[in-house]
């Protein structure tokens, strides 16, 4: 930071002059520079494969190195380590009806209340002004004691340092003592000795007015509900412990405000923008449900074919094949996140085929052998190499996906962690517990309705079945425009990306709650001019269908953003759509 430099001057005598030491550092991946009035920001970019810790000490060093080239007014640079884990969890805005600083004194007292709720590493308030003292001295009054402001600065500092004054001894005990100065108030400011003068205390009451007020304004927050004009507000930002479960940690949160609606919040309105523990539960809630309906689909198919018995065993192989793999996950250090859950739904359809095939060679050996046991055992000495080898291809896909590089490398690396576990519980639970399930509550009985029903349509299937191929085969016209038809299919298909028509992503657009909106004026435009604007484009969301809250901030563009910046330029509006809400 060097106050009053114009963007030009930052970059000249700051940004120019770190470059120089930090260009040259060692796993150095990218490095890019932001020059505004008054500040410079530098990021550096490691390659994944660096010792995170080793890079940022010599990081640290470089910055130490270059600080003797900065300017006498600069502030020391500052190293920060940017971790995308370090993500606030949950974003929190409180509106009230209270004058500034009883506003920015209830962010203080919310923000103590939250940081000992447990899981929270910090809370961030935004959106307030502080408590302010100002103090005008009298040009006349200097004038007419001899003094000079910087006597008055030094006076009112002075005043207000805490210094240790040395140490007394008491009964052979020392007792460190320290001058604690602390002007809390209007009074204890104007009381503040200035000069002696003919032996008489000039105070700066005397030569200057003191009053209580808040200091100017750097952004503005306000929050509009159900199409209510918009209201002041402070925003909390939540920051959980690494590590820590979210949400647990949100939920915890969310009780802790609920408790305070009675003392500190009394007559205040609560509105949680953003949660992320509130988005892993509907995650989960998704994977159970996908699992729940994959798990029913399994049994109306088996017990059409099969019996009810053996849908009820085939369906157990998910819940089993899923606790495995979890206690895998936990194991290798993985954690639930949206990656992760993401490859366990993608891995639900996979871990059935297993388990599918052993209930259905049991069954059918039951009725040839009339012996469980015996059936189970030939079951698995016919099918137990053959599931493992198609189980092992299926592996040997994802395992490639370990050796992808650089950053995207290690944002998916739990996709082939959870699919290899899923997998791998899978033939565990189809080669050890489908077996024993079925052992235990199969029957051998060849003669119920039910079953003498269902062979007779798998008979009726099969010979349809068995029709067509013997057609097929005899065809050789046929034969060939098949041949040439998958072909042409397979090109078609390679085919459709490069062209376009499947467009490429990295992810896929998810529906969102949200919408976020940046706005930003030319260089140069005040603070009242941005909030002028920003309340024009607010007022215009007023009413609109599917719209349930708006949380509008003027100073700063949005925090979900790329590149999040703070100026008087930009303001930005978050959007919260209604939870049943229309496409249109």
């Amino acid at each position: 930071v060097l106050h009053g430099a114009s963007a030009e001057d930052i970059e000249r005598l700051v940004t120019n002059k770190l470059e120089e030491h930090l260009a040259n550092l060692s796993d150095l991946d990218k490095l890019t520079s932001t020059s505004r009035d008054g500040i410079s920001i530098i990021t550096a970019q490691f390659n994944a494969s660096a010792d995170l810790e080793k890079s940022i000490q010599k990081l640290k060093d470089e910055v130490s190195k270059a600080k003797v080239e900065l300017p006498a007014e600069a502030k020391d640079p500052s190293v920060t380590d940017v971790n995308f884990v370090d993500q606030p969890v949950q974003i929190i805005s409180i509106t009230a009806d209270l004058p500034f600083a009883a506003f920015a004194q209830l962010g203080d007292e919310l923000k103590n209340e939250l940081q000992t709720v447990s899981g929270v590493a910090r809370v961030e308030v935004s959106g307030v002004r502080n408590r302010e003292i100002d103090v005008v001295v009298r040009k006349e009054d200097l004038a007419r004691y001899g003094i000079s402001l910087s006597q008055v600065v030094a006076a009112v500092a002075s005043a207000n340092a805490s210094l240790p004054v040395g140490s007394v001894t008491v009964d052979n005990i020392s007792y460190n003592i320290a001058f604690e100065g602390s002007l809390d108030s209007i009074a204890d400011i104007g009381a503040t000795a200035v000069l002696s003068v003919g032996g008489h205390a000039v105070y700066l009451r005397d030569i200057a007015d003191v009053s209580d007020g808040v200091e100017k304004a750097t952004s503005y927050s306000r929050v509009s509900i159900a199409g209510a004009p918009s209201e002041q507000a402070l925003t909390l930002a939540i920051f959980k412990v690494r590590g820590q479960d979210v949400t647990s940690t949100t939920k915890a949160v969310k009780a802790k405000l609920d408790s305070l609606k009675s003392t500190l919040l009394v007559g205040s309105t609560v509105l949680i923008t953003f949660d992320t523990g509130d988005q892993v539960r509907t995650d989960l809630s998704e994977l159970t449900k996908t699992g729940l309906e994959t798990m029913l689909l399994v049994m109306l198919a088996l017990f059409a074919t099969i019996g009810w018995r053996e849908a009820i065993i085939a369906g157990l192989s998910i819940p089993l094949s899923f606790v495995i793999a979890f206690v895998g996950l936990w194991y290798s250090g993985n954690t639930f996140n949206f990656v992760s859950l993401f490859s366990l739904i993608l891995a639900i359809g996979i871990l059935v085929d297993s388990g599918i095939v052993v209930v259905e060679a049991i069954h059918t050996r039951i009725r040839k052998f009339g012996d469980r046991k015996a059936a189970a055992f030939e079951a698995l000495r016919e099918y137990g190499w053959p599931l493992i080898g198609g189980t092992m291809t299926t592996v040997a896909v994802f395992v490639p996906l370990f050796f992808i590089s650089g950053i995207v490398g290690k944002f998916i690396a739990s996709i082939p962690f959870t699919l290899i576990f899923v997998l791998l519980a899978s033939i565990v639970v189809a080669l050890g517990f489908v077996p024993l399930l079925t052992i235990i509550f199969s029957k051998s009985d060849k003669h119920t309705p039910l079953l003498e029903k269902q062979e007779e349509y798998a008979e009726k299937a099969r010979t349809w079945y068995a029709e067509k191929l013997h057609a097929f085969f005899a065809n050789r016209k046929w034969q060939n425009r098949f041949l040439w038809g998958m072909v042409l299919a397979f090109v078609l298909s390679l085919s459709l990306p490069i062209i376009g028509v499947v467009k490429v992503t990295f992810f896929p657009q998810d529906d969102s709650d949200f919408l976020y909106v940046d706005i930003e004026l030319p260089t140069g435009t005040p603070l009242q001019s941005t909030d002028i604007a920003a309340r024009a484009v607010e007022e215009s969301l007023y009413g609109v269908k599917n719209v349930d809250s708006l949380i509008t901030t003027v100073g700063n563009t949005s925090s979900f953003g790329n590149d999040p910046q703070a100026d008087a330029r930009f303001a930005n509006i978050t959007i919260n759509l209604s939870k049943k809400r229309s496409k249109d």
